[in-house]
């Protein structure tokens, strides 16, 4: 029988779980302007045992819980209907997630991915758009960003607990759903947008020569090599060409060292340029110094195309490539 210091799970919790009355005190530290009713502790214990049967294992503190709590209570109701009308077991987990819980984060991965998978067939996205919008949607979420007060907190933070949580994630799943396919057919082309960006007006006759012998054959190669990508790697020139995330930040997001995300955009980006060069080398049929010289003005301006293309919705992709 485990005693003493090697006593752990939820018989070390309960033996050190605050008592009512210590909840409620602190409770009523945190929000002074509400009205600390008799059986508010116990109410609040009742919370906190719930939530940790729901979401069991977790390592989140019964104080860190209820502080939570007292920041989303309505000031206009009483206090224990207000506590009433909360999604606990929802905010339970959430504030685990914010704190990195590894459990936590497994457990919102479980609501999230068949959310984002309903919003995405909606839109008759393919499996490799769902991929890329669960990722894109975690990451709206979960990934620290700063605020006003210039702290960083992740998105999750800020969820209320005055509605459920998987209607929460539900929206924001369909916004990015739309964002990715939902835009009008009217728009241009994002091949033509990357040719413009890839060839300024004002450069010379290396590039005026490109343009008029090999726009088609790069437009075709580029798709395909956007389309080779593995699913990590266009996410990651997603998340850093297009939404601006430092390797900093991709790096704490990922969980490792910033090198290591470092290595993963780079190979991305050589990705695209050997199936590029690949691509243009079986359709265009010139000489080996030709094509290296059209390789180095791509390579020059890949950052400022890729945007454009990785915007693009509905990219076709080979199914047999993906991994």
């Amino acid at each position: 029988m485990v005693t003493g210091r090697e006593e752990t799970g939820a018989g070390a919790r309960e033996r050190d779980a605050p008592t009512p009355d210590a909840l409620a005190a602190e409770l009523a530290a945190a929000r002074p302007d509400l009205h600390v009713t008799p059986g508010l502790g116990h109410a609040l214990a009742d919370a906190v045992a719930a939530a940790e049967r729901t979401w069991p294992g977790l390592s989140l503190p019964a104080r860190r819980f209820v502080a939570a709590l007292a920041a989303r209570l309505a000031a206009d109701r009483p206090v224990e209907a207000a506590l009433a009308e909360l999604c606990v077991d929802d905010l339970y987990l959430a504030c685990a997630c914010v704190d990195g819980d590894p459990k936590a984060l497994a457990g919102f991965d479980r609501l999230l991915v068949p959310i984002v998978e309903r919003a995405a067939a909606r839109r008759g996205a393919t499996a490799s758009q769902q991929t890329d919008l669960q990722q894109i949607v975690r990451e709206r979420l979960l990934m620290p960003r700063p605020s006003a007060a210039d702290e960083s907190h992740a998105r999750l933070a800020e969820y209320s607990g005055r509605g459920n949580l998987r209607a929460w994630i539900r929206v924001v799943a369909t916004r990015e759903t739309l964002r990715l396919l939902g835009r009008p057919q009217r728009e241009v082309s994002g091949d033509d947008d990357a040719i413009a960006a890839l060839m300024p007006a004002d450069a010379g006759p290396e590039v005026e020569h490109f343009k008029r012998h090999y726009r088609e054959a790069f437009k075709q190669a580029f798709r395909e090599a956007v389309a080779a990508l593995t699913d990590r790697e266009r996410v990651l020139l997603r998340q850093h060409a297009l939404d601006g995330l430092s390797i900093d930040r991709l790096a704490e997001f990922y969980g490792v060292h910033r090198s290591t995300t470092a290595r993963w955009i780079d190979g991305a980006r050589r990705s695209v340029l050997e199936h590029t060069r690949r691509a243009l080398g079986r359709r265009l049929h010139v000489p080996v110094s030709e094509l290296d010289s059209i390789m180095r003005l791509i390579d020059s301006r890949l950052d400022i195309t890729l945007p454009t293309l990785l915007r693009e919705p509905g990219t076709p992709a080979d199914p047999g490539k993906r991994r």
